[in-house]
């Protein structure tokens, strides 16, 4: 008898943290992004994704991630309309997050502003900015 065994990557429990949160001013998204084909820049579909509350200037949830790595990114909602809003030259007029960005500039692409995932390992923080160039 032939037995195939499938190795799957195994969920990490990982809290992620938001920084300079204006508390009150919006829901703060947070999508999850596992690999370059999913995040393209932020239009790729989304692997992981919630809503929450802005209780505070650091928020925290936490959430279960593969092993391997990933790009945590977030805006915070502050008109309330459910998408994160951009002005002239695609400029986002909210304040967003990414793994590995300090916010100024043009972000990156996924290997960029990836993070490693292993057990263990606390704590993904990321800032929300306004974006400068």
């Amino acid at each position: 008898m032939f037995c195939a065994v499938a190795l799957y990557a195994e969920d990490i429990p990982v809290m992620i943290e938001f920084q300079g949160v204006i508390p009150g001013g919006g829901r703060v998204f947070v999508a999850i992004y596992y690999s370059a084909d999913s995040y393209r820049n932020g239009k790729g579909p989304i692997d992981q994704s919630l809503w929450i509350e802005s209780t505070g200037e650091t928020i925290r949830v936490e959430m279960l991630i593969p092993e391997g790595e990933c790009v945590v990114s977030g805006h915070q909602d502050a008109n309330g309309n459910g998408k994160l809003d951009f002005g002239a030259f695609g400029m986002p007029l909210e304040n967003i997050a990414l793994s590995g960005y300090g916010g100024k500039g043009v972000p990156g692409n996924y290997n960029k502003l990836k993070v490693p995932v292993y057990r263990g390992m606390g704590v993904i923080s990321v800032q929300l900015n306004k974006v400068r160039l």
